[in-house]
């Protein structure tokens, strides 16, 4: 099979296995049209967002801590999850199907799973002869990451949409929070490799961090099936 193929599918396979498992969990599953429609809209927030990058953002080194810092908030955080949640709030206000708590999760995670996708698809294909390990890492941590960034985005747009009177609070919450989770995570990858002195500590605070947030989607996730579980007896 030609090299180029088994980049693209091993780019894709960690984003549609763990968007299946999602789907596979709710209840009265979503029409497959809609679900197609989240992915390609996470899929075209790719490229707005190198758009946007190239037109609009300074282009920060990341070669301090602070460049880190900026570099994970400003070049990808704040322009990929406020795409990501136009991008839901459009579903949601189109898709009549969009009536259970649980149903912003899921599109909120195809969203997520639809741009984690296609970055995975560029990642590998500008690697060369390390695109398999590459692919293995990126597989275990950065699309793992963008779906806790979706669940968490989805479940407080959740809150929000099936409660009017906090709606601006949940939606607030919806946005910032995915953000902050994002950009420590990427400050994190940036910075183990600028200090040899403390790579070790950032090394742990990054797994220990990210166990916590893996911890804290799957409380999350429960806890949405259950709203829907209550909402209906």
């Amino acid at each position: 099979m030609n090299e180029l193929y088994l980049k693209i599918i091993a780019a894709v396979a960690p984003a549609v296995v763990l968007a299946v498992t999602l789907i596979r969990k709710d209840r009265r599953p979503e029409p497959l049209k809609w679900l197609l429609a989240a992915i390609g809209l996470g899929v075209l927030a790719g490229p707005a967002v190198i758009l946007i990058g190239n037109l609009v953002l300074p282009d920060i080194p990341a070669d301090t801590f602070m460049g880190a810092f900026l570099t994970s908030f400003v070049n990808a955080a704040i322009p990929e999850e406020m795409l990501k949640f136009l991008a839901l709030y459009l579903i949601a206000s189109q898709c009549r199907h969009f009536d259970e708590v649980f149903d912003c999760v899921v599109y909120a995670v195809c969203i997520g799973m639809g741009f984690a996708g296609l970055e995975n698809i560029l990642y590998l294909i500008g690697s060369d002869d390390e695109w398999l390990v590459v692919g293995v890492a990126r597989a275990l941590l950065s699309v793992p990451a963008h779906y806790f960034f979706a669940v968490i985005m989805g479940s407080f747009f959740a809150l929000g949409w099936f409660d009017r009177g906090n709606r601006k609070f949940y939606h607030t919450a919806a946005l910032l929070l995915p953000i902050v989770v994002y950009g420590l995570y990427d400050t994190l990858c940036f910075s183990i490799s600028l200090d040899t002195d403390f790579s070790a500590l950032l090394l742990l605070a990054f797994f220990v961090g990210f166990r916590y947030i893996r911890r804290y989607v799957k409380s999350l996730t429960r806890s949405m099936l259950k709203l829907d579980e209550y909402g209906t007896e």
